[in-house]
């Protein structure tokens, strides 16, 4: 039987998938129909929702593999940072800025087109491409219409040009034009609501974001947009009427226990087809072999939810939240502890899982704290209000503990907004909780849960007001906050 080793850090993957090696994320990323969509290139627009640690920039990374084998292809990846720091996104018109969107995407297609052929536009405040011009290039060819309009720029803007080569700008884009007639320009947008708030400002910027790649990519030939965007950020944004037609564009990454049990067995898989592809187990397959792959890594079965004869994937899978980052730091951490004791166990425990749980739920709290202190600032005060207190509330128990932990004694003046507005009631703490995913519905049989990307609107449900609905501070937490 071949041997692996626990402590090596390949071993679970890269918790960035954006940083990992494409080689590497290719061989064990795990495809499924549900993603289809986003990977077929005969769809022209597409957006993925997901919450943070769901794999969306991994998603991202493994479509620009995709699109880069065909050279007929120019793929141009970007962070929704890098897009906002191309222009000034301070007006709250919907249509100026969803007409500015165009300009400074299209700005960023010609500066990527600009970068291939040798020389570089100064990225300025000066749009590329006009609002009246844009109109006048509906139907035409991405690229054809943008560089045709930019060479007829060329004399205003020669002094900004840095040339690399001595032929003229000109000749050179329609060198390019020429080569690239038929090709196809595909934009990859990574995190367009980084620091989203709840505001009418974030809400007119981020939803003429949608307005306008919706037009671009229909508007325009060989112009493909993939996007992504939080699960709670585009809850936020589903009333808004310009987005009543985007469901059709909407794939949310959702993984089914069966899906995430894949993705572990196939990244022990892919670990062993690297580093061993002689040996017997790499020909094994993670469909009909998980558990023996398991058993190369993990101690398993187990004792789990009064269950004597549990995969320990069971384990795995309640503390992960679903999240395939938040898996991979469990098993690694898990690992590292045959180390930290000494041992001489090559494989990962029950145990072991139970001795990081302090600093699992830690490092959780602090994803959280990354990914929403810019949605109320006294977050980590709010994580720790439930330290030593129950694992179980009604929307009652749960204002009660607020107003003793938190609020008591506190004018509402001196309570920081909540999601970009103005703290009204204990209700906001509840549906924050709700909303980042601190606290979830548990079901009748203590096994399901409903979490806000399943129903953004149950915490003001009338079911909830009359404390009907049962909510569960997530396993991975209540370690760490002392909750038993």
């Amino acid at each position: 039987m071949v041997s692996i080793n626990i402590k090596d850090k390949d071993l679970f993957g890269n918790d960035a998938g954006e940083d990992e090696s494409i080689e590497v994320l290719n061989s064990y990323y795990v495809d499924t129909s549900d993603f289809d969509d986003v990977f077929d290139p005969s769809v022209r627009l597409n957006v993925v929702s997901a919450r943070k640690g769901m794999g969306k920039s991994a998603m991202i990374s493994r479509m620009t593999s995709k699109l880069k084998d065909n050279n007929n292809s120019l793929v141009i990846r970007v962070t929704g940072n890098s897009l906002l720091g191309l222009g000034n996104f301070q007006d709250q018109d919907q249509a100026f800025l969803e007409n500015y969107w165009k300009q400074i995407i299209c700005k960023k297609i010609i500066l990527e087109i600009g970068n291939s052929i040798g020389f570089a536009f100064t990225s300025d405040e000066m749009s590329m491409v006009e609002i009246a011009e844009l109109e006048g290039m509906k139907s035409k060819n991405i690229i054809g219409g943008l560089i045709s309009r930019v060479k007829m720029k060329l004399p205003l803007v020669g002094a900004e040009i840095k040339q690399s080569f001595p032929d003229n700008p000109a000749s050179l884009l329609q060198n390019y034009q020429d080569k690239h007639a038929n090709s196809n320009v595909w934009v990859l947008i990574d995190d367009i609501d980084a620091k989203y708030k709840d505001t009418e400002d974030y809400q007119a910027r981020v939803g003429s974001f949608f307005s306008a790649i919706r037009s671009l990519a229909f508007d325009m030939n060989n112009l493909n947009i993939r996007a992504s965007v939080r699960t709670d950020v585009w809850a936020n944004l589903r009333h808004l009427e310009d987005l009543d037609k985007w469901e059709q564009y909407l794939v949310e990454i959702f993984w089914t226990k069966k899906q995430l049990r894949d993705m572990l067995a196939n990244r022990i898989l892919s670990y062993i087809q690297r580093n061993h592809p002689e040996s017997k187990e790499s020909k094994l397959n993670i469909g009909r072999d998980y558990n023996q792959l398991f058993s190369l890594v993990f101690i398993t079965p187990i004792t789990w939810r009064d269950d004597p004869e549990a995969s320990i994937f069971d384990a795995i899978y309640s503390f992960s939240n679903k999240r395939p980052r938040w898996m991979g730091q469990l098993c690694r951490m898990s690992a590292d502890q045959t180390k930290k004791n000494n041992s001489r166990n090559k494989k990962i425990d029950l145990t072991y899982i139970n001795q990081i749980l302090d600093k699992y739920g830690k490092n959780r709290k602090n994803d959280l704290i990354k990914e929403h202190r810019h949605q109320f600032d006294e977050l980590d005060k709010l994580i720790d209000s439930f330290r030593a207190n129950s694992k179980t509330y009604t929307c009652s128990s749960l204002s009660v503990m607020f107003d003793e932990n938190l609020i008591r004694g506190r004018s509402s003046a001196s309570i920081p907004e909540v999601d970009g507005k103005a703290y009204a009631s204990l209700n906001d703490l509840g549906e924050f909780s709700y909303k980042i995913g601190l606290i979830s519905k548990i079901h009748d049989n203590g096994k399901n849960f409903t979490h806000f990307s399943d129903d953004p609107d149950l915490y003001r449900s009338n079911e909830n007001m009359g404390d009907k609905i049962t909510w569960s501070v997530h396993i991975a937490y209540r370690e760490f906050l002392n909750i038993h």
